[in-house]
């Protein structure tokens, strides 16, 4: 008999622009979930259906949304369509988690307040995760053998454009003695390439960001200011828990949540900088990645159940700190740090 782990073996081949397109996916859904209720707050919150009798709730559309995206990514081969997938789809998923209050409370409240706060958990979950996996299991040789045989296909097709075709290439430099690794160079260095299409451009997008976040974390400052940072998000948070501590009806389990999860950042921050005197810059960057990550999975959490603007402030703040953080770390542990 097999082993259970051989039975739920799912064969799956992992892509290297997972965390690229989850990213997409989740900042095409907070944006979608921002817009939506900043229409709806506008315009006095009018019911698609009219004086008709029916309400079309904006999670039906949402759902669509999803199933356009999934039928994309079904019907067509190749990594070409996933960048519009992640858009599609993270647009679809904003629209329907935007009422996740409906779902959970017993008279359908949209204005169900930790609804802000389940629906950043679930977003954290998916950005940090997604690069928690990556970090502890980089791309295998075979996988990214793989992946250039997948991206092979929208060559053949004469729709790679110039700039994937690099970045694919440079991947096999990293796997050039694995089975199929020259032999799909070959057939990737011969095949005629195209400008980006539209869904390309998306990515082009996020490969801008990387080159500012590479430009700005190369500079000698870049370790004290990022550690400032941290430093200037930890006061944030106390000055949003001493409006909490004010306010007429204090919710303990927040003030303590907020007061834990900014201890702790603050306490990593100090030893970041300590560690990187004695250490190096790559202890100092590991201890600043804990305090970020730190404030997103216990200060922002509970903030949001007390004050979302605040906590949407925390939550953009702590995201660009760790993109620079991840990127000065990646460049630190491929021997390119300044």
């Amino acid at each position: 008999m097999r082993p259970l782990s051989r039975l739920l073996h799912l064969d799956l081949v992992r892509s290297g622009k997972a965390v690229q397109h989850l990213t997409t996916f989740v900042v095409a859904a907070v944006s979608t979930i921002l817009i939506t209720r900043l229409y709806l707050a506008l315009t006095g919150y009018p019911q698609i259906g009219g004086d008709t009798g029916l309400h079309i709730a904006h999670v039906l559309p949402g759902g669509l949304l999803m199933l356009i995206a999934l039928g994309i990514s079904l019907s067509y081969l190749g990594p070409g369509p996933r960048p519009l997938v992640a858009l599609l789809g993270g647009v679809g998923f904003g629209l329907f988690i935007d009422e996740v209050g409906k779902f959970v409370t017993s008279d359908n409240d949209y204005f169900f307040q930790p609804s802000a706060a389940i629906m950043y958990v679930i977003f954290t979950a998916v950005v940090v995760g997604a690069n928690w996996w990556r970090r502890r299991r980089p791309l295998t040789e075979r996988e990214r053998v793989a992946e250039a045989a997948h991206v092979l296909i929208d060559g053949l097709a004469g729709r790679l454009p110039e700039r994937r075709r690099r970045e694919i290439l440079h991947s096999l430099d990293q796997a050039e003695d694995c089975e199929g690794a020259a032999e799909l160079r070959n057939l990737l260095e011969g095949v005629t390439t195209r400008p980006p299409s539209v869904p390309a451009r998306l990515e082009h997008l996020w490969h801008r960001v990387g080159d500012a976040f590479e430009h700005v974390t190369s500079s000698r400052f870049a370790l004290p200011v990022m550690g400032a940072l941290l430093l200037v998000q930890t006061a944030g948070a106390a000055l949003a828990l001493l409006s909490l501590w004010d306010s007429a009806n204090p919710h303990g389990l927040v003030i303590a949540g907020v007061l834990l999860g900014a201890g702790a950042s603050l306490v990593f921050t100090l030893i970041g900088f300590r560690q990187g005197r004695r250490r190096g810059r790559r202890a100092a960057v590991e201890f600043f990645q804990r305090s970020v990550l730190t404030s997103l999975l216990v200060t922002q959490v509970f903030l949001f159940a007390a004050s979302q603007f605040a906590a949407t402030a925390g939550l953009v703040a702590d995201l660009v700190l760790l993109g620079l953080i991840n990127v000065d770390l990646a460049r630190i542990r491929a021997g390119r740090a300044v």
